[in-house]
């Protein structure tokens, strides 16, 4: 929420200058007359009104308008005919709407409280966690229960808010080593997100340093020397390589490789979209109950494609999430956001294109520096 004050010779005349500046959508949270004889008002807009879509801290799960939780269900949602396009939004719209109401009056709050100081806080911090690309509703959320947890001197303490906003998000997030176990992992995840050399790392990580026994499995078979590119890294590690076209032949090189500690399946980046992938992924999953899939994600990717993608994959059971390409930029925010929308542990980080160095097996005090640097 972006908060502004507005001085007139007349209230009507702020007015005019706030619908000019922030819109016909502005909030007003106060309205006085200034010892100086002006009329002061103070306005706030929040430029994700028209989004259905909420990130909700109280609960660490994704959620719109429609009341469904979770990846799963909203895939389900998504398979469903919609009786028309305004009763799809209108419940979303209205749920955006009450929450800026909750807004408007912890603002007020704040304000008759004679708490300016810390509107001015409020404002500072949520700038400083959205220019690291944490959402912006995650932020509002997450500082609204700070200040409405902390008392007195303590609400214009910054540090102390950090301090409190760091053990909130903290409580939301995990991490998960799923190969710390034997058994089947499939990797999946949209094309160009580096699934191939993240099963690369792993192989060589389990392979050469931990001497397990592993075996790696393709079903790459659409992008040109996919599967070649694989058979390369399995020679260099010393595991077999198998290209399985279809899912029976698939379940069939699993039953021929079940004396490994870890099978290894890289799979063929797919469209969220994509009715027809997606389908294939169903049937992916069928193969064993106790496969566990790993969903791959960029670390560059804007949010939104992000978040489509946990409701696409999240048809499958989806056990962990990966992020790559940490080393091609330095906004970490959508690691946090993707994490807690997903409600799944972050398993692995990758930094770089080198087998095996440059990957690392999360850590929460990791995943915690990227909501707020140290």
């Amino acid at each position: 929420m972006h908060i502004k004050r507005f001085t007139g010779a007349t209230v009507k005349e702020a007015m005019r200058m706030i619908k000019a500046d922030l819109g016909e959508n502005a909030l007003i949270l106060s309205t006085k007359r200034a010892s100086s004889g002006l009329y002061e008002v103070v306005a706030a807009v929040d430029y994700d009104l028209t989004r259905p879509i909420d990130l909700n801290i109280s609960d660490g799960t994704f959620r719109n308008g429609s009341g469904g939780r979770g990846p799963a269900a909203e895939a389900k949602q998504a398979s469903a005919p919609a009786s028309g396009v305004n009763d799809e939004l209108s419940p979303a719209i209205k749920k955006e709407l009450d929450e800026l109401k909750d807004l408007k009056e912890f603002w007020r709050l704040l304000i008759s409280q004679s708490r300016i100081p810390a509107t001015e806080i409020f404002t500072k911090l949520e700038e400083e966690f959205t220019k690291n690309g944490i959402d912006r509703r995650l932020t509002q959320k997450v500082l609204m229960s700070a200040f409405r947890s902390v008392a007195g001197a303590n609400a214009s303490d910054i540090g102390y808010l950090k301090s409190y906003m760091k053990k909130r998000v903290s409580e939301k997030i995990s991490v998960k080593d799923p190969l710390a176990s034997k058994g089947v992992v499939a990797f999946v995840g949209p094309a160009g997100v580096g699934k191939t050399t993240t099963v690369a790392k792993l192989a060589a990580m389990h392979a050469i340093k931990r001497k397990r026994k592993v075996a790696l499995l393709t079903m790459d078979t659409y992008r040109i020397a996919a599967a070649e590119q694989l058979r390369v890294y399995g020679k260099v590690i010393g595991v077999p390589v198998e290209v399985a076209k279809t899912s029976k032949e698939l379940a069939s090189y699993i039953n021929v490789h079940r004396d490994k500690d870890l099978i290894l399946i890289d799979t063929a980046g797919r469209s969220a979209r994509d009715e027809a992938q997606m389908k294939h992924l169903d049937e992916v999953a069928r193969i064993s109950p106790s496969m566990r899939f790993n969903l791959v994600l960029s670390s560059q990717t804007r949010d939104d494609s992000l978040y489509e993608a946990v409701r696409g994959f999240g048809r499958v059971p989806i056990d962990s999430l990966t992020f790559t390409k940490l080393d091609e930029g330095a906004v970490r925010g959508p690691i946090i956001n993707t994490a807690i929308l997903a409600s799944r542990p972050v398993a692995f980080l990758t930094n770089g294109q080198r087998v095996p160095e440059d990957i690392e097996v999360a850590t929460k005090d990791r995943l915690l520096n990227f909501f707020m640097p140290n």
